[in-house]
């Protein structure tokens, strides 16, 4: 069984998207099968096997997530934080903006799926490694 605290160190160790495999990575090592990352606070929710889970607190004051979506403009921001050049609340602030509610990754399947406020997916990608 993994902790929120085993996570944390995990996740102290990335500055950028562009390091996001790694922990993804390093957390399915610890257990961790899916997570789910809520736009609005950067609260998430780890879960596990036999039910097992965690969620780590709000990480900063709520974002306004804009009503509409805008699939280009989150492209190219999600694009830009995987190459290193935002650190993690930026994304969310440019998730916010382009109307992304949250995202949850699937470390079996290796993927990471952005949803819109109504549940609808906006896009889906492998992650590598």
């Amino acid at each position: 069984m993994f902790t929120l605290a085993q996570i944390e160190v995990a996740h102290s160790k990335i500055d950028s998207g562009k390091n996001f495999p790694e922990f993804a990575r390093k957390i399915r090592e610890l257990g961790v099968l899916t997570f789910e990352t809520f736009v609005e606070d950067g609260s998430t929710i780890y879960k596990g096997n036999d039910d097992s889970q965690v969620t780590s607190a709000q990480q900063y004051a709520p974002l306004l997530i804009f009503g509409i979506v805008n699939p280009t403009k989150f492209l190219a921001d999600l694009r830009n934080h995987q190459q290193g050049n935002t650190d993690f609340f930026q994304f969310c602030k440019d998730c916010a903006d382009s109307g992304i509610f949250k995202w949850v990754v699937d470390l079996e399947a290796k993927t990471c799926t952005y949803y819109d406020p109504a549940g609808i997916a906006v896009f889906e990608e492998k992650i590598p490694g």
